[in-house]
């Protein structure tokens, strides 16, 4: 099995290096995805692959965390109350707002405050003393260039602008990285009991299915056959039928069943909302 996939290696090698170079990201997917089909990498390495190929085309506006989640720290609290903010959140670093979340005035570093939290130094008047400075970019960067500017100024957070100026998100270098290797967890985050595929709406016959469901399980649940084709999921059905990958709002009628996306970012299908037929209404593929 080892010499097999070492000579896959090497064929695929050849293939780069010998009058089949890639020319542009499409044939270099095409390379990176026969690698993966032949078991030369695996899955995990793959998907980190494209990941680096993501944060080349996505911008800041993609991924960052709307100004509607953002946690900042009004500039007039006290130290004891923004302690018990960073306490309850468990985030490291928080935007500082004058008035509101157009007007940040730097950011605050959560362990600037240990020594006034532990007693070794004599409280600060107020916060604007131990903010550190705040960078603003604009939404349109691209997430790279982004990646490159936390690198070299040693940045962890940027607060993300709009045309007009206006505060429209946050970004952290988390955030990208995660783009790469995946989730990235800390010990502040709750384990979360998962949630079934399927749920049942409050309407009759409508029902939320995840798109990660298994089509077996799906069958199962409905008593049902959905069409036979080379996926494992709904999401990857409802994508096959499709001919693309659809956006929110966007719905199809696959035999009984009305699948209408709920969340889908430009990768997957998360989410979909499913109405049921009466048998005898469609025939089933």
């Amino acid at each position: 099995m080892w010499d097999r996939k070492a000579k896959d290696k090497d064929s695929l090698i050849k293939k780069i290096w010998h009058g089949m170079r890639p020319n542009n990201r499409s044939e270099l997917a095409e390379v990176i995805k026969e690698a993966g089909e032949r078991d030369i990498i695996d899955e995990d390495t793959e998907e980190m692959i494209r990941g680096v190929f993501d944060i080349s085309t996505q911008r800041i506006g993609d991924i960052m965390i709307p100004r509607s989640q953002m946690i900042t720290i009004d500039s007039r609290s006290s130290i004891l109350d923004a302690i018990r903010i960073i306490a309850e959140h468990g985030h490291s670093r928080y935007p500082v707002s004058l008035e509101d979340k157009d007007h940040i005035i730097g950011i605050l570093n959560a362990k600037d405050l240990l020594p006034y939290a532990a007693g070794l130094q004599p409280m600060p008047e107020d916060l604007e003393q131990i903010l550190r400075p705040c960078v603003f970019v604009p939404e349109t960067k691209r997430v790279d260039s982004m990646l490159k500017q936390f690198q070299e100024n040693h940045l962890h957070i940027a607060v993300a602008v709009d045309e007009f100026g206006g505060v429209c998100g946050l970004v952290t270098i988390e955030d990208i990285l995660e783009l790469i290797v995946g989730d990235i967890s800390d010990e502040y985050d709750e384990d979360e009991v998962p949630a079934p595929n399927i749920v049942k709406g409050t309407d009759k016959d409508c029902y939320l299915v995840k798109g990660l469901t298994k089509i077996e399980d799906f069958n199962a649940y409905f008593q049902t056959t959905l069409p036979k084709v080379d996926v494992d999921t709904i999401a990857g059905l409802v994508i096959h039928v499709f001919g693309h990958l659809p956006a929110k709002d966007e719905s199809i009628k696959i035999g009984r069943f009305t699948f209408k996306v709920v969340t889908a970012t430009r990768r997957q299908v998360q989410l979909l909302q499913v109405y049921v037929g009466a048998p005898e209404d469609t025939d089933e593929e």
